[in-house]
Formats: C-alpha cells, sequence, structure tokens
C-alpha cells in the first residue's frame, strides 16, 4: 500500500453525490482504482475479506492501463486476470450475468484458482434477479461449492441459506429443503458466537415451518431472534407482525402486535406504514372491514404511495365479494 493513496468518499453528504454521479455509482461500497488523471483502471463492488480487497489493489498496481484500454486488449487476447478485470467491472453496474459470464471464463484460463472463482460465481448467481439465471444453474455451481476441498461449516451453513432464498425465489422450494438440512447438520457443533448463529436460526425457523411443521417452535425462535425489549419498539414490533404476515402464521397475535406498533410510532410516515401492515393481516384474516378502514387510515397519511392504493383497492374489493 505504499503507493497507494485511498480517499474515502460519502457519497451522501458535501461533494460525495456529485462525485458518486460522475462515477456511476449504483451501491456501497464501490471501489474504483484510478490513475493520476482519474481515469479508471479497476473497479469493484463489495467487500468480502481484507486478501480479496487487496488482491483487487495489487492487480490494479500490476497493470495501470484504463479500463477501455483493458477491454481493447481483453477483445484481442482474453487472459485470466483481464477476464476477472471485465467481471468485477460489470459487476459495479449490477450486471451479475454479465459478470458470471466473465467469471467463468476467468475459471476456464485460471483452472488452479476453480475453487475461489466457483465461489464468486455462486454467490452472484444466488443474489441476481431470478430472471437471469434458473434455480438448476445456481444448483450446479453450489454443488460445486459443497465439493471444493477449503469449503468449510460455516460456508455450508450460508450456502444453505443462499440455497433455499434461491428455491424461494424460483419456486423450487422442495429443491431447497435437501441444502437446509445439509446446513443445519454442518451447524452442528459450531459456537454459539459464530458468524453464522444468527443464520442457523433462520435456518431453524424454515425447517420448523417447512419441514416439522412446527408453527409455534417457529414464533418462538424468531421472538428469541428479537433484541431486549423489542416488545416497547414499534419498529420491532412491525417487523415482527411483518414476519407473521409472509409467513401465513401467528396472524391473531401479529394484528394486536402491529397495533401497538401503531400507537407507538413517532411519526405520520412510521404511522402509516404499520397501519399499512395491520391492514394487509386483516385482509389475511378475512376481516375485510378493518382492512379498509386501516388502509384508508395509511393512504390519508401517505396519499401518494401506490402499495397503499393497490392495499386500498384490494381490500374494497374482498368487502364487495362478502356484501354479494
Amino acid at each position: 500500500m505504499a503507493d497507494v493513496i485511498f480517499l474515502a468518499n460519502d457519497c451522501e453528504k458535501g461533494e460525495g453525490p456529485a462525485i458518486a454521479k460522475k462515477f456511476g455509482i449504483r451501491g456501497y461500497p464501490t471501489y474504483y482504482a484510478v490513475n493520476a488523471k482519474g481515469e479508471p483502471i479497476e473497479r469493484w463492488i463489495g467487500y468480502d475479506t481484507a486478501q480479496g480487497w487487496a488482491d483487487r489493489v495489487a492487480a490494479a498496481r500490476r497493470d495501470t492501463r484504463t479500463l477501455v484500454e483493458k477491454k481493447a486488449a481483453f477483445a484481442i487476447a482474453p487472459t485470466a486476470e483481464l477476464a476477472e478485470t471485465m467481471a468485477n467491472d460489470v459487476a459495479t453496474d449490477y450486471d451479475w450475468a454479465g459478470s458470471v459470464a466473465f467469471f467463468k471464463q476467468t475459471r476456464e484460463l485460471a483452472p488452479a484458482r476453480a475453487d475461489e472463482l466457483t465461489r464468486m460465481i455462486f454467490m452472484y448467481m444466488a443474489e441476481a434477479d431470478p430472471t437471469d439465471f434458473t434455480f438448476e444453474d445456481i444448483r450446479i455451481e453450489g454443488d460445486r461449492v459443497l465439493n471444493a476441498v477449503g469449503t468449510t461449516a460455516e460456508d455450508r451453513v450460508e450456502l444453505g441459506s443462499l440455497m433455499m432464498n434461491a428455491a424461494e425465489s424460483h419456486e423450487r422450494l422442495a429443491a431447497g429443503i435437501p441444502y437446509l438440512e445439509r446446513a443445519l447438520g454442518a451447524a452442528t457443533g459450531l459456537p454459539d458466537d459464530s458468524k453464522v448463529a444468527r443464520t442457523v436460526k433462520f435456518l431453524q425457523i424454515t425447517h420448523a415451518l417447512m419441514v416439522e411443521k412446527n408453527t409455534q417452535r417457529a414464533v418462538d425462535l424468531r421472538k428469541s431472534l428479537m433484541p431486549e425489549n423489542w416488545q416497547q419498539e414499534a419498529r420491532r414490533l412491525n417487523q415482527f407482525a411483518a414476519w407473521c404476515l409472509d409467513n401465513g402464521v401467528n396472524l391473531d397475535e401479529a394484528d394486536g402486535t402491529v397495533l401497538k406498533a401503531v400507537e407507538l410510532a413517532k411519526t405520520d410516515a412510521e404511522r402509516g406504514r404499520y397501519l399499512a401492515t395491520a391492514a394487509e393481516i386483516a385482509l389475511k384474516r378475512g376481516d375485510a372491514n378493518a382492512a379498509v378502514e386501516r388502509g384508508k387510515q395509511a393512504l390519508a397519511l401517505d396519499p401518494a404511495n401506490e402499495d397503499t392504493v393497490d392495499l386500498v383497492a384490494r381490500a374494497e374489493a374482498a368487502l364487495a365479494g362478502k356484501a354479494e
């Protein structure tokens, strides 16, 4: 780092927004390595490990050509290092499909790094929009990660969580269950302060709901993840109620919980959000009258909210259907 100048920039304060606009920043953290003229020579998004970050800095130091020059060179004579630069470059534009394609090319050109690159490929695929990759595409790379020599128990837990998320987004929940169960098996023996301890809890909740069919255990586990005195915080009360709503469980308690959140809300914006949750819960419980009333109260606080407009329309349609 002796010949590297690090400049941290808050893109939401001072001159930060102008700099963010100039460089087309889409998310944080985004890193640019630039030359003395301010021309980008590398750019990448996210922070995984200190070593991974240092490797990107080292790559910029080894090849100080601009990104424009590197793209031209890659088109003529692809190399593993240039392919990785291209992969990181397009990822900063949230083009996960394009990034994965370049990372796969990197893996072909640098087979000795296959396991490391497969982890990166899998992460981007699992986080991408469901339309970018099929569940089978993600499963293939996930299985490669599971079989990699350096995969740890904590890696297996994280992979299980990502596979369940992918299975849900692709409406293939049953296909995700084996990964969920392997993840929980890998978690056995991990210390309580493991970096994946919270992930394990969420996987246990999912297992209770989907495999054990034990709603009460799932609810108890979810409550155990809430901070102390959460029942006195409006945001936390709404968070728990929304979880019940999303999973279609414990709706009677959730109804009382979210109404308490409405009472404790400190601003109209908060109150409007919580009333919208309360309206959705009422609709889920079959109480169209309450759903309409709460939805209109939420809409009065935030008339331009399209989601709330849609909510009221759905509640009124449900009420009309009951009247008929």
